[in-house]
């Protein structure tokens, strides 16, 4: 009779090693990305600098144009002009989310939404949305109202389009694996659409967003009204050092907003990672 093997006796496991120090610690300077983003700017700054004074001020400003032109457009109220613009961007963007986001999740859930209401959205989605603001102007006139309705147009169809590529890049094995188990409609939407559709959803608003900015401007530069007059001023007076300084105060503003964005994502869906596909799939 052969003898039974012994039983293996399990080895101790050595407890895990120190975790070593981030590789980007361990890194040469040069390839550092802050002292690369700092060489980079520099650069661009001494270029600016040297253009300038080749050209003359008639035709681009110095950055100390642009630095006296900041200090002019915070002494003469300029600012406000600006914080009024963006307050009728946010209540654009704000009805754009209402409408957008809703509408794109049933397309994503339900057939027949797509189909009823997907040709048209895609159709507008590619139309050169300038050539449509003079009937917007018959609409709602040359106000509030109309600077409004052209920020939402601008950005509608980004929240709309990715929320529904959203819904339709969850596996259908989840969903009905959710259904085996006797979920509801309403808990399988919190508990997997939700989550899953979260980081499409931010990354249509960090697009539409980008859209609003630039429909805020179009809006404002075809009715010369608020930021969009004084732009128009100061570019025909060629006042550069102040209309580049208006401008780049536009930038920080929306470039801000849109790294709020950025924030919400990773605080609320962690889980996502990058969102590159995502922008992608708005794309």
């Amino acid at each position: 009779m052969r003898p039974e093997p012994a039983a293996q006796v399990a080895e101790p496991v050595a407890p895990p090693a120190p975790v070593a120090p981030a590789a980007r610690d361990r890194l040469p300077l040069h390839q550092r990305v802050w002292f690369q983003r700092t060489v980079t700017w520099g650069l661009l700054l001494v270029v600016w600098e040297v253009f300038a004074r080749q050209v003359g001020p008639f035709f681009f400003p110095s950055l100390s144009d642009v630095a006296d032109g900041f200090r002019t457009i915070v002494g003469d109220g300029s600012l406000s002009l600006v914080a009024e613009s963006f307050t009728q961007m946010l209540v654009g963007f704000g009805i754009a989310v209402l409408i957008g986001v809703p509408v794109g999740l049933l397309m994503g859930t339900f057939r027949p939404v797509e189909f009823l209401l997907g040709p048209y959205v895609n159709a507008l989605f590619v139309t050169s949305l300038a050539a449509m603001l003079p009937f917007i102007i018959l609409v709602f006139g040359t106000g509030f109202e109309f600077r409004v309705a052209v920020v939402a147009l601008f950005a509608i169809f980004y929240v709309t389009i990715n929320p529904a590529n959203g819904v339709r890049s969850i596996d259908p094995a989840v969903l009905e694996m959710a259904r085996s188990f006797n979920i509801g409609p309403v808990k399988r939407f919190l508990s997997i659409t939700l989550p899953g559709t979260l980081p499409f959803i931010i990354a249509g608003l960090r697009l539409g967003l980008g859209q609003a900015v630039q429909g805020m401007i179009i809006a404002e530069l075809w009715v010369t009204i608020g930021t969009g007059r004084k732009l128009t001023t100061l570019g025909l007076d060629r006042n550069l050092g102040e209309f580049f300084a208006l401008a780049a105060v536009i930038v920080l503003v929306g470039t801000a907003l849109t790294q709020s964005l950025m924030l919400a994502q990773r605080r609320f869906t962690p889980w996502s990672g990058d969102v590159a596909a995502s922008v992608k799939g708005a794309n």
